[in-house]
Order: C-alpha cells, then sequence, then structure tokens
C-alpha cells in the first residue's frame, strides 16, 4: 500500500475541499437524529447524546486527540406558557424561569416608566420607586440590563410576574442564567408590537392579565467534544467552535446543526494536510442554556493553556433561510460592539471580509453582542481574539440587506428561530455553502501564520505601554485617592 505524504495547505485549496453534499449529508443525520428524539436535540437529550457521538467519533477516526469534558447542568423545559390581557398575547418564558401557581396569576399589569434612551427600565430599584408592582405583573422594556437583574428588582418589589417586551422588532428567547425561585418571579418575553400595544391600553384604563408559566427544572449531565490535531505547534493554536445543541423546541438544524456541520467537515478535510499551527475544533454544549459548555471549558483551562490559543472563530447559525452573511466586527469599526474586543480580532474580521470581497460576496457587520460561544473567549481577564460568522436569527432583514443578499425585507432571518421548524428544509443551502468555505479559508490562513493577529496584538501593547508613561506622573496622586483633573476619585 502506498503511503501518501500530506499535503501542504493552502487556504484556497483548503476553501476548495468544502463540498455542499457533504454538508447536506451531516445536516441530514441530525435531523435524524432529533426525530427519534421527540423532535429535539437540547442537551442531555438523546437527539443531543447521539449528536455528540457522531462528532466525537468522526473526529477520532480523522486522527484527531478527542476529549469529552463532562458536567452536570440544571436543564429547564417549557411545559406550559400562556398571557391573556383580555386576549391571547403570544410569549415565549425565559429559561429558569419559576413556575406560576397551577392555573396562573389573574392580576393587574403595571408598566415600569422607561424615560431612558437606551432602554433601561428595571435595572435599578429606584425603577420601581412610585411604583405600585405589589402582587401584580410588570410589564418591563427590554435594554441595558439582563433579563436576570430586571426580574431580581421586580421580585423584591413585590411583582408575581414579569413580561418583557422587546426594544426592536421579533420575539424574545431569554435566560435568567440559573434557576433561582426566591430570587425571580415568572418571567416571559412578547413582541416590541404587543407590548407598546400594552402600554397603549394602560394609558387608557387598568388592565388585568393572566401569566401562567409552567417549568420542569432538573439536572442533566452532558459534554463538550474538544478535537485537537497531533500534527502543528502546539504552543499557538487555531480554535474553532461551535454549539452543537438545541433548544427543546425544535432540531435545531440551522441554530445551530450549520455551525456544527462546517466545524466538523472542516476537520474532516483539514486531516489531509500538514500543519505549520495545531489546530483545535470544539462542540459546545448547553449554549442554549447559557453558554454554559464554553464557559465550562474556558473557566476550567489553565493560565499557561489559554495562552497557547492563538485565536478562537465561532460559528452560529451559517445558513438562516432569510441570510445576511455577517462577520463579528472585530476591530469595532462599525461601532456597534457593546465594550473592547481582544486586540488581534480585527486581523481575524479582515481575513473573511477580503475573503468575500475577493469572491466578489457582499458582508456586514455584526455586534459581538455575548449571545454566542465567542463570549468567554473575549471576556475581561481572558481577552483571545476572535471572530466568526453568522447568517441572523430573529432580527428582521432590512430593504437595504434584502438588496445586498436576496431574500425578503420585513422578515426575520430565520423564521423558525429557536420554533419547531427549524429541520433540514429550514436550511439556505447557498449561504451553507458560502460561509463553509470561508470558515475554511480562514482556518487555513491562521493554520499558515497567525502573524497579522500578532502585530495587531503587539500593536496594542505598544499603545498601552506609551499611554502608562504618559500617565506616570499622576500615579502617586492616584494612590492617595486623588486625580489631577478631576480631584476625589471614589
Amino acid at each position: 500500500m502506498v503511503q501518501l505524504a500530506p499535503l501542504a495547505i493552502a487556504a484556497s485549496l483548503a476553501s476548495c475541499d468544502i463540498k455542499l453534499p457533504a454538508l447536506k449529508a451531516h445536516a441530514k443525520v441530525l435531523q435524524g437524529f432529533a426525530d427519534k428524539s421527540n423532535g429535539t436535540r437540547v442537551f442531555g437529550s438523546k437527539g443531543h447524546n447521539a449528536s455528540v457521538d457522531y462528532v466525537a467519533t468522526i473526529a477520532k477516526l480523522a486522527g484527531y486527540n478527542v476529549q469529552r469534558q463532562t458536567f452536570p447542568h440544571e436543564y429547564s423545559e417549557v411545559l406550559t406558557q400562556r398571557f391573556t390581557a383580555g386576549t391571547a398575547i403570544n410569549i415565549s418564558a425565559m429559561t429558569y424561569s419559576p413556575s406560576t401557581p397551577l392555573g396562573g396569576v389573574t392580576v393587574p399589569l403595571v408598566l415600569i416608566p422607561d424615560p431612558d434612551a437606551p432602554p433601561s427600565a428595571g435595572c435599578t430599584p429606584a425603577d420601581f420607586a412610585g411604583v405600585d408592582v405589589q402582587g401584580k405583573i410588570a410589564l418591563i422594556q427590554r435594554g441595558t440590563c439582563s433579563f436576570a437583574i430586571k426580574n431580581a428588582n421586580a421580585k423584591a418589589a413585590g411583582a408575581v410576574g414579569v413580561v418583557v417586551y422587546n426594544n426592536v422588532e421579533g420575539v424574545i428567547s431569554g435566560t435568567l442564567g440559573a434557576s433561582n425561585a426566591s430570587a425571580y418571579a415568572p418571567i416571559g418575553g412578547i413582541t416590541k408590537a404587543d407590548g407598546e400595544s400594552l402600554i397603549q391600553r394602560l394609558s387608557a384604563g387598568p388592565v388585568n392579565a393572566t401569566l401562567d408559566i409552567n417549568i420542569l427544572v432538573e439536572q442533566r449531565y452532558s459534554s463538550n467534544v474538544i478535537a485537537t490535531s497531533k500534527a502543528g505547534n502546539q504552543s499557538n493554536i487555531v480554535f474553532i467552535g461551535s454549539h452543537l445543541d438545541s433548544v427543546s423546541a425544535g432540531p435545531g438544524i440551522n441554530d445551530n446543526g450549520s455551525g456544527s456541520i462546517t466545524v466538523l467537515e472542516l476537520a474532516v478535510q483539514l486531516a489531509k494536510y500538514k500543519l505549520k499551527n495545531a489546530v483545535r475544533f470544539a462542540w459546545w454544549t448547553a449554549e442554549e442554556f447559557g453558554l454554559v459548555g464554553s464557559e465550562y471549558y474556558v473557566e476550567n483551562l489553565p493560565e499557561a493553556e489559554r495562552k497557547k490559543i492563538a485565536l478562537y472563530i465561532n460559528l452560529d447559525m451559517v445558513a438562516s433561510p432569510n441570510y445576511v452573511i455577517a462577520v463579528y466586527d472585530g476591530d469595532g469599526s462599525a461601532g456597534i460592539n457593546p465594550g473592547p474586543t481582544p486586540p488581534g480580532s480585527g486581523a481575524v474580521e479582515k481575513v473573511f471580509t477580503d475573503y468575500f470581497a475577493s469572491k466578489g460576496v457582499p458582508s456586514v457587520p455584526t455586534e459581538f453582542s455575548g449571545r454566542s460561544d465567542y463570549g468567554p473567549f473575549i471576556a475581561e481577564g481572558v481577552n483571545i481574539p476572535s471572530g466568526g460568522l453568522f447568517t441572523g436569527a430573529e432580527g428582521v432583514k432590512t430593504e437595504e440587506q434584502a438588496k445586498l443578499f436576496g431574500g425578503t425585507a420585513g422578515v426575520a432571518y430565520d423564521v423558525n428561530y429557536h420554533a419547531k421548524g427549524d429541520t433540514y428544509d429550514n436550511l439556505n443551502f447557498k449561504a451553507f455553502e458560502i460561509n463553509a468555505k470561508a470558515a475554511a479559508h480562514a482556518i487555513a490562513t491562521f493554520i499558515n501564520s497567525t502573524a497579522a493577529v500578532e502585530a495587531e496584538k503587539a500593536a496594542a501593547n505598544t499603545s498601552l505601554k506609551v499611554a502608562a508613561k504618559i500617565a506616570a506622573p499622576n500615579d502617586a496622586l492616584v494612590a492617595q485617592g486623588k486625580d489631577i483633573c478631576s480631584g476625589e476619585l471614589a
């Protein structure tokens, strides 16, 4: 038998290796797992466990060192979610919401005023001062702080339920992060339009509402799958990941079968190449419960091992039916990120945007909102350069985006987001192939060299050192709790 030597890797070659039929084949397998698991691949389910076995087996057969990182986490599933205020209003109970008493609560609805821009109602206990929410349902606008903070403040003020209405078009699918029945009230999310309609009715007089939520909560074990190449520089690891779980409501073939499949096929195709830098693939568990798998991985990774990760690329929802081609705004130039990104992230973004430009494919920036598994990597104190691709979730496509990418303006990027209809037939195969090839190009580029990322990090460090020297004369005063310009610091 002739033993073939590994090929030298080229970004263009790796991109050409990605074939749509292979992506489709993996998608059909994941759909089959969901079909045999009550239509879901939620973490801890038979569908998710089968998905874990599938990617772990293929990665091992491809020659990678494969680790299953298994741990317990609290599972929450909505059994009942009902909200009426004269008429029925669609509501999405939030993950880890407490349950209402059997049959729900029927009490007055009270609006928590929000004069601020951007909206911040419910973010401080003071927002409830002068508003009688005792024994009532608090209606609060989404924005600024977490659902958990708004909920805890409402509960402390005496609310027996919380309804959050969106501050943008589309549905809310939120989480409290963890269950805490003593700190939280039953909570669900409604659309912006439904919220504004209720506000109008409240301005005309009292409104009674019924909130009925029943939640199952139990401990479940689940696993991340981590696959690392045996070859390549193990002190300069190129990392790409995606979450493998779905919500309980559906099979999650776009969210996030599409990202997981892309990562899997990249692993298969890259196995035949020589690697200058090592590559690591991850399939995260329980992302839909608050980035649980990726947070567990990063929190339990020793600092010395973190430093070996050159960059992280995240793929979450890369085949939305009414898609945009969106690249995470690594350099912050779009002005849409809620905070700074780790130096080096701009270089990751540029590899993607340059690739799309070379192919005549339009792309738009998307914010590092913290909604997916890049979150733990870009967190303060971790600061791993990151990037990735996204084709849209519950947000609504604009007229401008429809001109760029086709599709339908005024309609959600994925009308089946977090729903039963997120099946194989929900995938946009054009977007799927475009993004999979782009991911292959990016990974191959960085496996060959991470020099652009390192240069950006070095430039940022130089700027910080210069800033530190300029600030040095002020150090003595700072130590005394004073500042040259503004007096007392605290």
